[in-house]
């Protein structure tokens, strides 16, 4: 018996390894642009359903890339099946994380405007908005960062589009994941460090890349793409992972839900995420993009831009 389970891992070992590699891949080209980011988000959101109908022992189909499941439509369902439903599940979680985080990230590209652009234009006199603007959008960001991975949770496994916004339940939801709540925080931050790294990429090219300046448009453009694809590569990475902690977390939370273990472990989360902000406010600073306050890899989309 333990012969036959031995061999059966030999057998399953190089699928799964060669399957991981075909997601890594695939990943990692659609997170190069926004637009086939969606596309990984959907497949994310579909993934992390099928991690929580597996540890309640539930039948699990893995979603695919492309293809949709066997004996269900016809020859088109079957071919593009996959790709359309993680289309849809990417829209539907794209615009409800916009909803819930715009009203922050918008203020902070305001902020920067009232702050840094105003006062290098010499508007010297109405310097103080710009931080202050600042300052309240992240104290209004904290406790939606620190709820955000369990509210796409809830969304997966409900699939329901407004199960987003069930504040009540996912706050029950988060209490009762406790200092699991705290160390999913703790992975979050730190696999936003990379996305930092890669802000400052411009500013120590030559250091990274020494005779960068002396290089042609060509094979500049070369080393450019390189980091696109690092970039895109760390972004898949990143999100495949919290995706797929925040999908165990939610799960053994649900079991505890009436256990309500308090808003301690809440708000100790979201002062861990507070690290976020002061890291998306010095890469503006090292490299500036209007687009990327509104957007990070480990909140919204894939994409590292």
């Amino acid at each position: 018996m333990t012969i036959a389970v031995s061999d059966d891992r030999r057998v399953l070992f190089p699928l799964r390894l060669m399957g991981a590699l075909r997601d890594l891949l695939v990943g990692t080209l659609f997170c190069l642009t926004p637009v086939t980011a969606v596309v990984v988000l959907g497949w994310l959101v579909r993934r992390m359903k099928a991690n929580v109908a597996q540890r309640r022992g539930q039948p699990v189909a893995r979603p695919g890339w492309l293809l949709g499941a066997r004996g269900q439509g016809g020859f088109v369902q079957i071919l593009f099946g996959g790709l359309a439903a993680n289309i849809r599940s990417g829209l539907l979680a794209t615009v409800g994380l916009a909803i819930l985080t715009l009203p922050f990230t918008l203020a902070w590209l305001g902020a920067w405007w009232a702050g840094w652009e105003n006062s290098f234009n010499k508007g010297y006199e109405q310097a103080e908005v710009g931080p202050a603007v600042w300052a309240a959008a992240t104290l209004l960001a904290l406790p939606v960062l620190a709820h955000l991975p369990l509210a796409l949770a809830h969304g997966a496994v409900e699939n329901r589009f407004r199960a987003l916004f069930e504040v009540q339940r996912i706050n029950r939801i988060a209490r009762a994941a406790g200092p699991r709540l705290v160390w999913l925080a703790m992975l979050s931050v730190f696999a936003a460090v990379p996305f930092f790294g890669l802000r400052a990429v411009p500013v120590f090219v030559e250091e990274i890349v020494p005779g960068f300046s002396a290089m042609s448009a060509e094979e500049q453009g070369n080393v450019a793409g390189l980091f696109d694809l690092l970039g895109a590569a760390a972004a898949f990475l990143a999100a495949l992972f919290l995706k797929h902690r925040a999908a165990v977390i939610y799960s053994k939370a649900v079991e505890v839900e009436r256990a309500r273990l308090g808003w301690v472990w809440v708000g100790l989360a979201a002062v861990i995420w507070a690290a976020l902000p002061v890291m998306i406010v010095v890469g503006q600073f090292m490299n500036y993009s209007a687009v990327l306050w509104l957007n990070h890899p480990v909140i919204l989309l894939p994409w590292a831009g």
